[in-house]
């Protein structure tokens, strides 16, 4: 039995972008880079906030953990190349949750749209100007 639009090498993921809520939820191929995952969860956060300029800068799995009592824990682990998302899909696979892959996303804005939006002091022409200009009265009394 085959179903459209399902790929087998494909697993349910939500993406939480910078610790928000609701998780987004995606499929991620089993043989996904950590370029390449970072391009698609950058794809992700532009088509849902279009105004958005932030990007992607980390991504970390929240690998599931359980105790001796059977208890089920969260620690988060920070992919930082490809060997570290097969183990992710290695860990994920073992633990056989129903669930996704559960991940967290870094956005930040780029040096360019920082600098954009700061305030920049004036040029000394500007402020001399100001400081030379007669001052105003003021006064305390009502009108």
């Amino acid at each position: 039995m085959e179903f459209s639009g399902f790929d087998l090498n494909t697993k349910l993921a939500a993406v939480y972008y910078n610790d928000g809520k609701p998780p987004h939820l995606f499929r991620i191929r089993n043989d996904v880079t950590l370029s390449g995952l970072k391009d698609q969860l950058d794809q992700i956060n532009r088509q849902l906030n279009h105004r958005d300029t932030r990007r992607m800068v980390g991504v970390e799995y929240r690998c599931p953990l359980s105790d001796s009592a059977g208890s089920l824990q969260f620690n988060r682990m920070k992919l930082k190349n490809d060997n570290d998302v097969r183990t992710m899909f290695s860990v994920f696979g073992q633990h056989s949750t129903r669930g996704p892959i559960e991940l967290d996303a870094s956005l930040v804005r780029s040096a360019k749209q920082i600098r954009k939006s700061l305030i920049w002091p004036r040029k000394y022409e500007e402020i001399r100007a100001l400081l030379e200009r007669p001052e105003e009265e003021v006064s305390l009394d009502d009108p």
